[in-house]
C-alpha cells in the first residue's frame, strides 16, 4: 500500500514558534490581559528554558499578529484590543481586491438590519435607552442645518451629524453582544464616514431644498422605526419595519460617485440632480405607513 504524502511540506515548529504559541493561549485566555508587561526577557528565557534569542524571534512573532507592541527601553505589553489591528488588514484585503466606496455602502446597511434583529433580542433597556439618547442627538444636529442657506456651512453641519449618526450605529452594533459583528462595524461604519457630501448646486432650487427636508424627515421616521423595534423585543420586525427605511436609491450621481471611490478614500458626491420623484414616493409611503 503506498504511503500517501503530504500536499505541501508540513511546517517544522521551531522553539520560538512553541514558546508564541504558549504565550498566545495566555492572552486569549485572558491570563495575560490587555496592558499587561510581559516578564523581562531573560525571566522568559529561564522560564521557557531558552535563549534570549529565542524570546526575542517569539516576541516578533507576538508583535506580527498585533497581540503585543514591543516599547524600545520599557518592556513588551500585551495589545488591549485586536480592532485596530482587524480594521487595517480588512481594509487592506479590500483595496487588493478592488471593493468601492458602494461594496461598503451595500453591506452596512445589510448588516445594521441583522445588528437590530439581534440588539432586540440581546441589548439591555439601558443600552436600549443610550440609543434612543444618541439618536435623539443625531437627530437635533440634523434638525440645525434647516435655516442654513449656504452650501458650505450645510456641508460642515451634515459632517457633524454624520459623525453622531456613527455613534448611534456603534451603539446599536455594540448591543448586539456579538463580537463578529462589533469588529466588523467599526472599520465599516468609520470608512463610511469619510464621504463628503457637496450641497452647492441643488441648494439653487426650492424643490431641491424640500427633497432635503424630505431625507431629514426620513431619518426622523427611521429612528421612531428602530427604537420601536428594539423596545418590541421582536427580531423580526427589524426585517419587516427597518427594510422600506433603506431600501430608498440615491441619486444617481451618488451611486456613481460611490462605485467609482476605492473603499478607504474620501468619496466627494456633489448632489446635481434633485432628489428622485421615486425616492420621495417611497419617503411618503413609508412615513404613511
Amino acid at each position: 500500500m503506498t504511503t500517501p504524502k503530504p500536499n505541501r511540506p508540513l511546517k517544522r515548529e521551531t522553539l520560538a514558534d512553541r514558546v508564541s504559541a504558549d504565550i498566545t493561549e495566555r492572552i486569549l485566555s485572558q491570563e495575560l490581559p490587555g496592558g499587561t508587561a510581559l516578564p523581562t526577557e531573560p525571566e522568559l528565557a529561564e522560564s521557557y528554558g531558552v535563549s534570549r534569542s529565542v524570546i526575542r524571534d517569539a516576541t516578533r512573532l507576538l508583535a506580527a499578529r498585533g497581540l503585543v507592541e514591543i516599547h524600545h527601553g520599557k518592556g513588551v505589553f500585551v495589545t488591549s484590543s485586536q480592532r485596530e489591528g482587524f480594521a487595517d488588514a480588512l481594509l487592506l484585503a479590500l483595496r487588493r481586491d478592488n471593493a468601492t466606496a458602494w461594496d461598503g455602502e451595500e453591506f452596512i446597511d445589510r448588516l445594521h438590519l441583522l445588528a437590530v434583529s439581534l440588539a432586540t433580542a440581546n441589548a439591555t433597556d439601558e443600552e436600549i435607552d443610550r440609543i434612543d439618547d444618541l439618536g435623539k442627538a443625531f437627530l437635533d444636529a440634523l434638525d440645525s442645518t434647516e435655516n442654513i442657506s449656504s452650501a458650505l456651512d450645510i456641508e460642515e453641519a451634515v459632517q457633524a451629524a454624520q459623525t453622531a449618526n456613527f455613534r448611534v450605529r456603534m451603539a446599536v452594533f455594540e448591543a448586539t453582544h456579538n463580537k463578529v459583528i462589533q469588529h466588523l462595524a467599526e472599520p465599516l461604519l468609520s470608512l463610511r464616514r469619510l464621504r463628503l457630501l457637496d450641497f452647492t448646486q441643488i441648494l439653487e432650487t426650492l424643490e431641491d431644498r424640500e427633497g432635503i427636508e424630505a431625507l431629514r424627515k426620513g431619518d426622523h421616521d427611521f429612528h421612531a422605526a428602530l427604537m420601536t423595534c428594539l423596545r418590541s423585543r421582536d427580531p423580526k420586525r427589524a426585517f419587516t419595519t427597518l427594510w422600506k427605511h433603506i431600501q430608498f436609491q440615491l441619486p444617481p450621481e451618488a451611486m456613481e460617485t460611490l462605485k467609482n471611490t476605492p473603499i478607504g478614500e474620501s468619496p466627494h458626491i456633489v448632489l446635481s440632480s434633485p432628489l428622485p420623484e421615486s425616492l420621495l414616493e417611497q419617503m411618503k409611503r413609508s412615513s404613511d405607513g
